[in-house]
């Protein structure tokens, strides 16, 4: 038993010393030659509209409707050789492995039809020379956003407000229709160019209802000296022989 344990930690160890070379022969002159592919290595998205356009009639009358249908093509731009790309897709437990050899002019595209989810992207560059295997150069990270359906109500034409944005990069707390259109007209009055002098109106009618009574005594007082000062008037008109 000794003996085979003995053979085993001879094994293990010649692998240690073996990656242990591998690594050493990644000098650095090399590795600063890798970074600075790297440094050249992007990544982005463009959003693909492939929406479709149908028909329906009801009651002898056709209307169309959309139906909603996106495509997030992204791209990995300069992945040039020497240099392979770790793709994770997180939250979703996905990844794989892009190497120049799978480029096209040194550009790697590929698709995520996911328009309903929120998740980050993480892509690792590291090198594909055998005489520096896998050494880390850097990371590019993004978030792919989600389609908002709330984006097609008509509220929404012509509006920047996040609620109404096509595609929205962290969750919205809505919950439901209502509660949706509630916060557009929210929005909508706060940014209502006339707010000030609606304002004005409706601290006017709050006052008014508050002091009605004091507001109605008061009209009934200046009512009374005004019918008081013309029949006062009409009475010295008379005296002096002509009406007014």
């Amino acid at each position: 038993m000794k003996k085979y344990m003995r053979y085993i930690i001879l094994f293990v160890a010649f692998f240690l010393v073996f990656d242990s070379v591998k690594a050493a022969r990644c000098e650095t002159k090399v590795k600063n030659e890798l970074a600075a592919l790297a440094n050249y290595v992007k990544a982005s998205y463009e959003i693909k509209e492939e929406s479709e356009e149908r028909e329906l009639t009801i009651d002898g009358q056709t209307t169309t409707y959309k139906i909603p249908k996106y495509v997030f093509e992204i791209t990995i731009y300069n992945l040039k050789e020497g240099l392979k790309a770790e793709v994770n897709v997180q939250n979703q437990g996905r990844s794989f492995k892009v190497t120049n050899s799978d480029t096209t002019d040194n550009n790697y595209t590929f698709y995520d039809y996911d328009i309903g989810t929120i998740y980050n992207y993480e892509i690792s560059i590291m090198s594909d020379r055998e005489d520096c295997p896998s050494t880390d150069l850097r990371t590019i990270k993004f978030t792919k956003p989600r389609y908002n359906a709330y984006s097609e109500f008509t509220y929404c034409k012509n509006s920047s407000i996040y609620y109404c944005q096509r595609f929205i990069g962290s969750e919205i707390n809505l919950k439901g229709t209502d509660d949706f259109l509630n916060k557009i007209k929210v929005n909508n009055d706060k940014n209502n160019p006339d707010r000030d002098k609606i304002e004005e109106k409706e601290e006017i009618k709050k006052l008014v209802g508050k002091n009605w009574k004091t507001y109605l005594i008061l009209f009934l007082v200046i009512a009374i000296l005004i019918v008081g000062i013309i029949f006062y008037i009409k009475r010295r008109n008379k005296k002096k022989g002509w009406e007014l």
